[in-house]
């Protein structure tokens, strides 16, 4: 190589749920068309043409998409698997215990471990032990940032035996060590 070159590497998680009081849109076809329209529509007024009111193009995509949202959510309320939302209440509150897993779940739950995985699947987008890493990888970061906890502390807190098996998993789900998110949060 005659020049340096540098390589960046970006990984974007699904599994994960949006924060709080933020949506993800599934139709994605439909948030494209309207992303196009609204960039056709600037380029249109930065050229001087004034062929379609720039306010009321945005107002429209904008409906657009509270609408999608909208009918996207009452679509998800109806199918509600209430084996999995049963699934969801049980791992948010027992996801520190380190015993806590697909036949623990199932059978609390009364249900085979395949039945279950296949149903959370189907709702979910995930397993439910991707599920329940989540929450326990969204609870150690919080950890990592708001306090001074040590890290076997933390994997404690989060379900996890050791604090090795904890910086496995977080160095294999986010690409870097727990040591290294925390120093790189603080502020």
């Amino acid at each position: 190589m005659r020049a340096p070159t540098s390589f960046f590497f970006a990984r974007f998680l699904t599994a994960l749920e949006p924060p709080i009081g933020c949506s993800r849109l599934r139709d994605i076809d439909r948030l494209r068309a309207n992303l196009s329209l609204l960039e056709s529509t600037q380029s249109a007024s930065k050229e001087g043409h004034q062929r379609l009111d720039a306010d009321m193009v945005t107002a429209h995509v904008v409906n657009d998409v509270l609408i999608a949202i909208h009918w996207e959510r009452t679509r998800e309320a109806m199918r509600e698997d209430a084996l999995v939302q049963k699934a969801i209440a049980y791992i948010l509150g027992n996801f520190t215990s380190p015993d806590l897993s697909l036949g623990y779940l199932a059978r609390t739950l009364g249900v085979s471990p395949s039945l279950l995985s296949r149903r959370f699947s189907h709702d979910r987008g995930v397993t439910p032990i991707q599920y329940l890493r989540s929450v326990r990888l969204r609870k150690a970061r919080e950890l990592l940032t708001g306090t001074d906890f040590t890290l076997q502390n933390i994997a404690e807190q989060c379900g996890y035996r050791s604090a090795f098996y904890l910086s496995r998993v977080f160095k294999t789900s986010t690409g870097q060590s727990p040591s290294g998110y925390r120093a790189g949060s603080r502020v």
